[in-house]
């Protein structure tokens, strides 16, 4: 046996096979038989070559063609896209039974107030004055993140204004025909506007910026009496003082000042140990802290101050526990001591941190009344939640003009005194 018999390539002995049982040999384009025409393999080539240098060629017989694919299979795949949500624009105020959203922080006044008598304690603080207690501080939020300040600010007038109890009626005035939003700001300022307020221009659903002269605007259009003053810090020879010196006399009535593109609402002032004056805000483009947020909504009860370096070490040594034993507060050994101790007892007193608030709204400097079992002690150092509201002078001097508004609390315009105001006008100080 051939030795050639033995070795077996894999598909030769099936392709000789069906090589012996194959029908004609046809061309794969024209179906001409190359077996009965005896075409050799040089011109079958040719044959073929004549095919691809021919524009005209005839195509293949059905019989080689494959099956057509039914169009219905390329019909495109129609799918949509999931609606991008649009902001919520929600507004809030404290007399409402719902939480506040992640934006709104109410109670932050009566956190303020204890955070300033602890620095008061420790010598930082010489006298306070604060605003209406249940202010509600207004962020913005992302959608509104580079021009928001001007409606973030009307948001907290507006949530203050309707919660208040010296004119109950500006709530009616704020919240009909709808309430106090971004955009629905935007309505009411253009609605003002075609009132004869200010030459029409397209306001609503953009992403313009307003000032306090917009405000102004809203809440005359709205009935609410508001007044605009001017301080031009260049002409004046006290400087900055002139504006922080009207301001402690006019805090009781609300006020939020814009300079240079920026407005925040002012909730008090503080005199500080060295004398200054520092102003306290609400800055809508800076958050409170999440600590700080959950210590004003849970309320001062739930928050354990921290102590200063020199007050940790002192209650060390008074009241030593690494020895396990239970220690007791030792009695002042000094009439020094006497004096310091009632001193530092007296200091905690409310004469020097006051709050401006109405006469018919209860106190409410225990928190939202917690139940022990449900408050989580959160730990804060006064010190920083007050540098968190402050304004000082040295940044209040970088700038030469301010404008301010704000709300005298006076009854309503009437119909009248609206039209007189169409036209904004200012107040020049300064």
């Amino acid at each position: 046996m051939d030795l050639d018999d033995e070795i077996e390539i894999i598909g030769e002995r099936s392709s000789r096979l069906s090589c012996a049982q194959a029908g004609p040999t046809l061309c794969q384009l024209c179906d001409m038989n190359f077996d009965s025409e005896n075409l050799s393999e040089l011109q079958r080539q040719q044959h073929y070559e004549t095919h691809f240098n021919s524009s005209s060629s005839k195509q293949p017989s059905n019989k080689f063609k494959k099956p057509a694919i039914p169009k219905d299979l390329f019909k495109p795949c129609s799918f949509q896209l999931p609606l991008r949500k649009k902001p919520a624009d929600e507004f809030w105020y404290p007399t409402l039974s719902r939480p506040p959203p992640d934006n709104c922080c109410p109670g932050l006044i009566p956190l303020l107030k204890h955070a300033l008598k602890k620095c008061h304690t420790k010598g930082n603080t010489r006298r306070a004055v604060l605003c209406y207690e249940s202010a509600t501080h207004i962020c913005v939020e992302a959608f509104d993140r580079r021009w928001g300040c001007g409606y973030r600010n009307f948001l907290m007038a507006c949530a203050a204004l309707m919660d208040q109890q010296i004119q109950t009626i500006y709530f009616a005035l704020l919240d009909d025909p709808f309430p106090p939003g971004v955009r629905n700001l935007q309505r009411w300022i253009e609605a003002a506007w075609k009132e004869g307020a200010k030459d029409l221009r397209n306001l609503v659903d953009t992403n313009k910026w307003i000032g306090t002269a917009e405000l102004y605007t809203a809440f005359t259009f709205r009935g609410v009496p508001s007044q605009l003053v001017d301080f031009d810090l260049s002409k004046s020879e006290k400087g900055i003082q002139v504006m922080i010196d009207w301001i402690v006399t006019d805090v009781l009535r609300g006020a939020s000042p814009q300079f240079n593109g920026h407005s925040q609402t002012i909730i008090g002032y503080e005199i500080s140990k060295n004398g200054d004056t520092n102003l306290l805000v609400f800055d809508p483009s800076r958050p409170p802290r999440l600590s700080m947020r959950r210590a004003a909504i849970a309320g001062p009860s739930s928050v354990v101050w921290e102590q200063s370096r020199t007050n940790q070490v002192l209650q060390s040594v008074v009241h030593p526990t690494s020895n396990g034993r239970s220690s007791k507060l030792k009695r002042p050994s000094s009439s020094f001591d006497i004096q310091r101790h009632k001193r530092s007892k007296s200091s905690e007193s409310d004469n020097d941190i006051i709050i401006v608030e109405d006469s018919d709204t209860p106190r409410s400097d225990q928190g939202s009344g917690i139940s022990p079992g449900q408050t989580q002690l959160l730990t804060l150092d006064p010190s920083n939640v007050v540098n968190h509201f402050r304004l000082g002078t040295r940044k209040l001097q970088r700038k030469q003009n301010y404008q301010i508004l704000y709300f005298p609390m006076t009854d309503p315009w009437s119909i009248e005194e609206r039209n007189k105001r169409k036209v904004v006008t200012s107040i020049s100080c300064g």
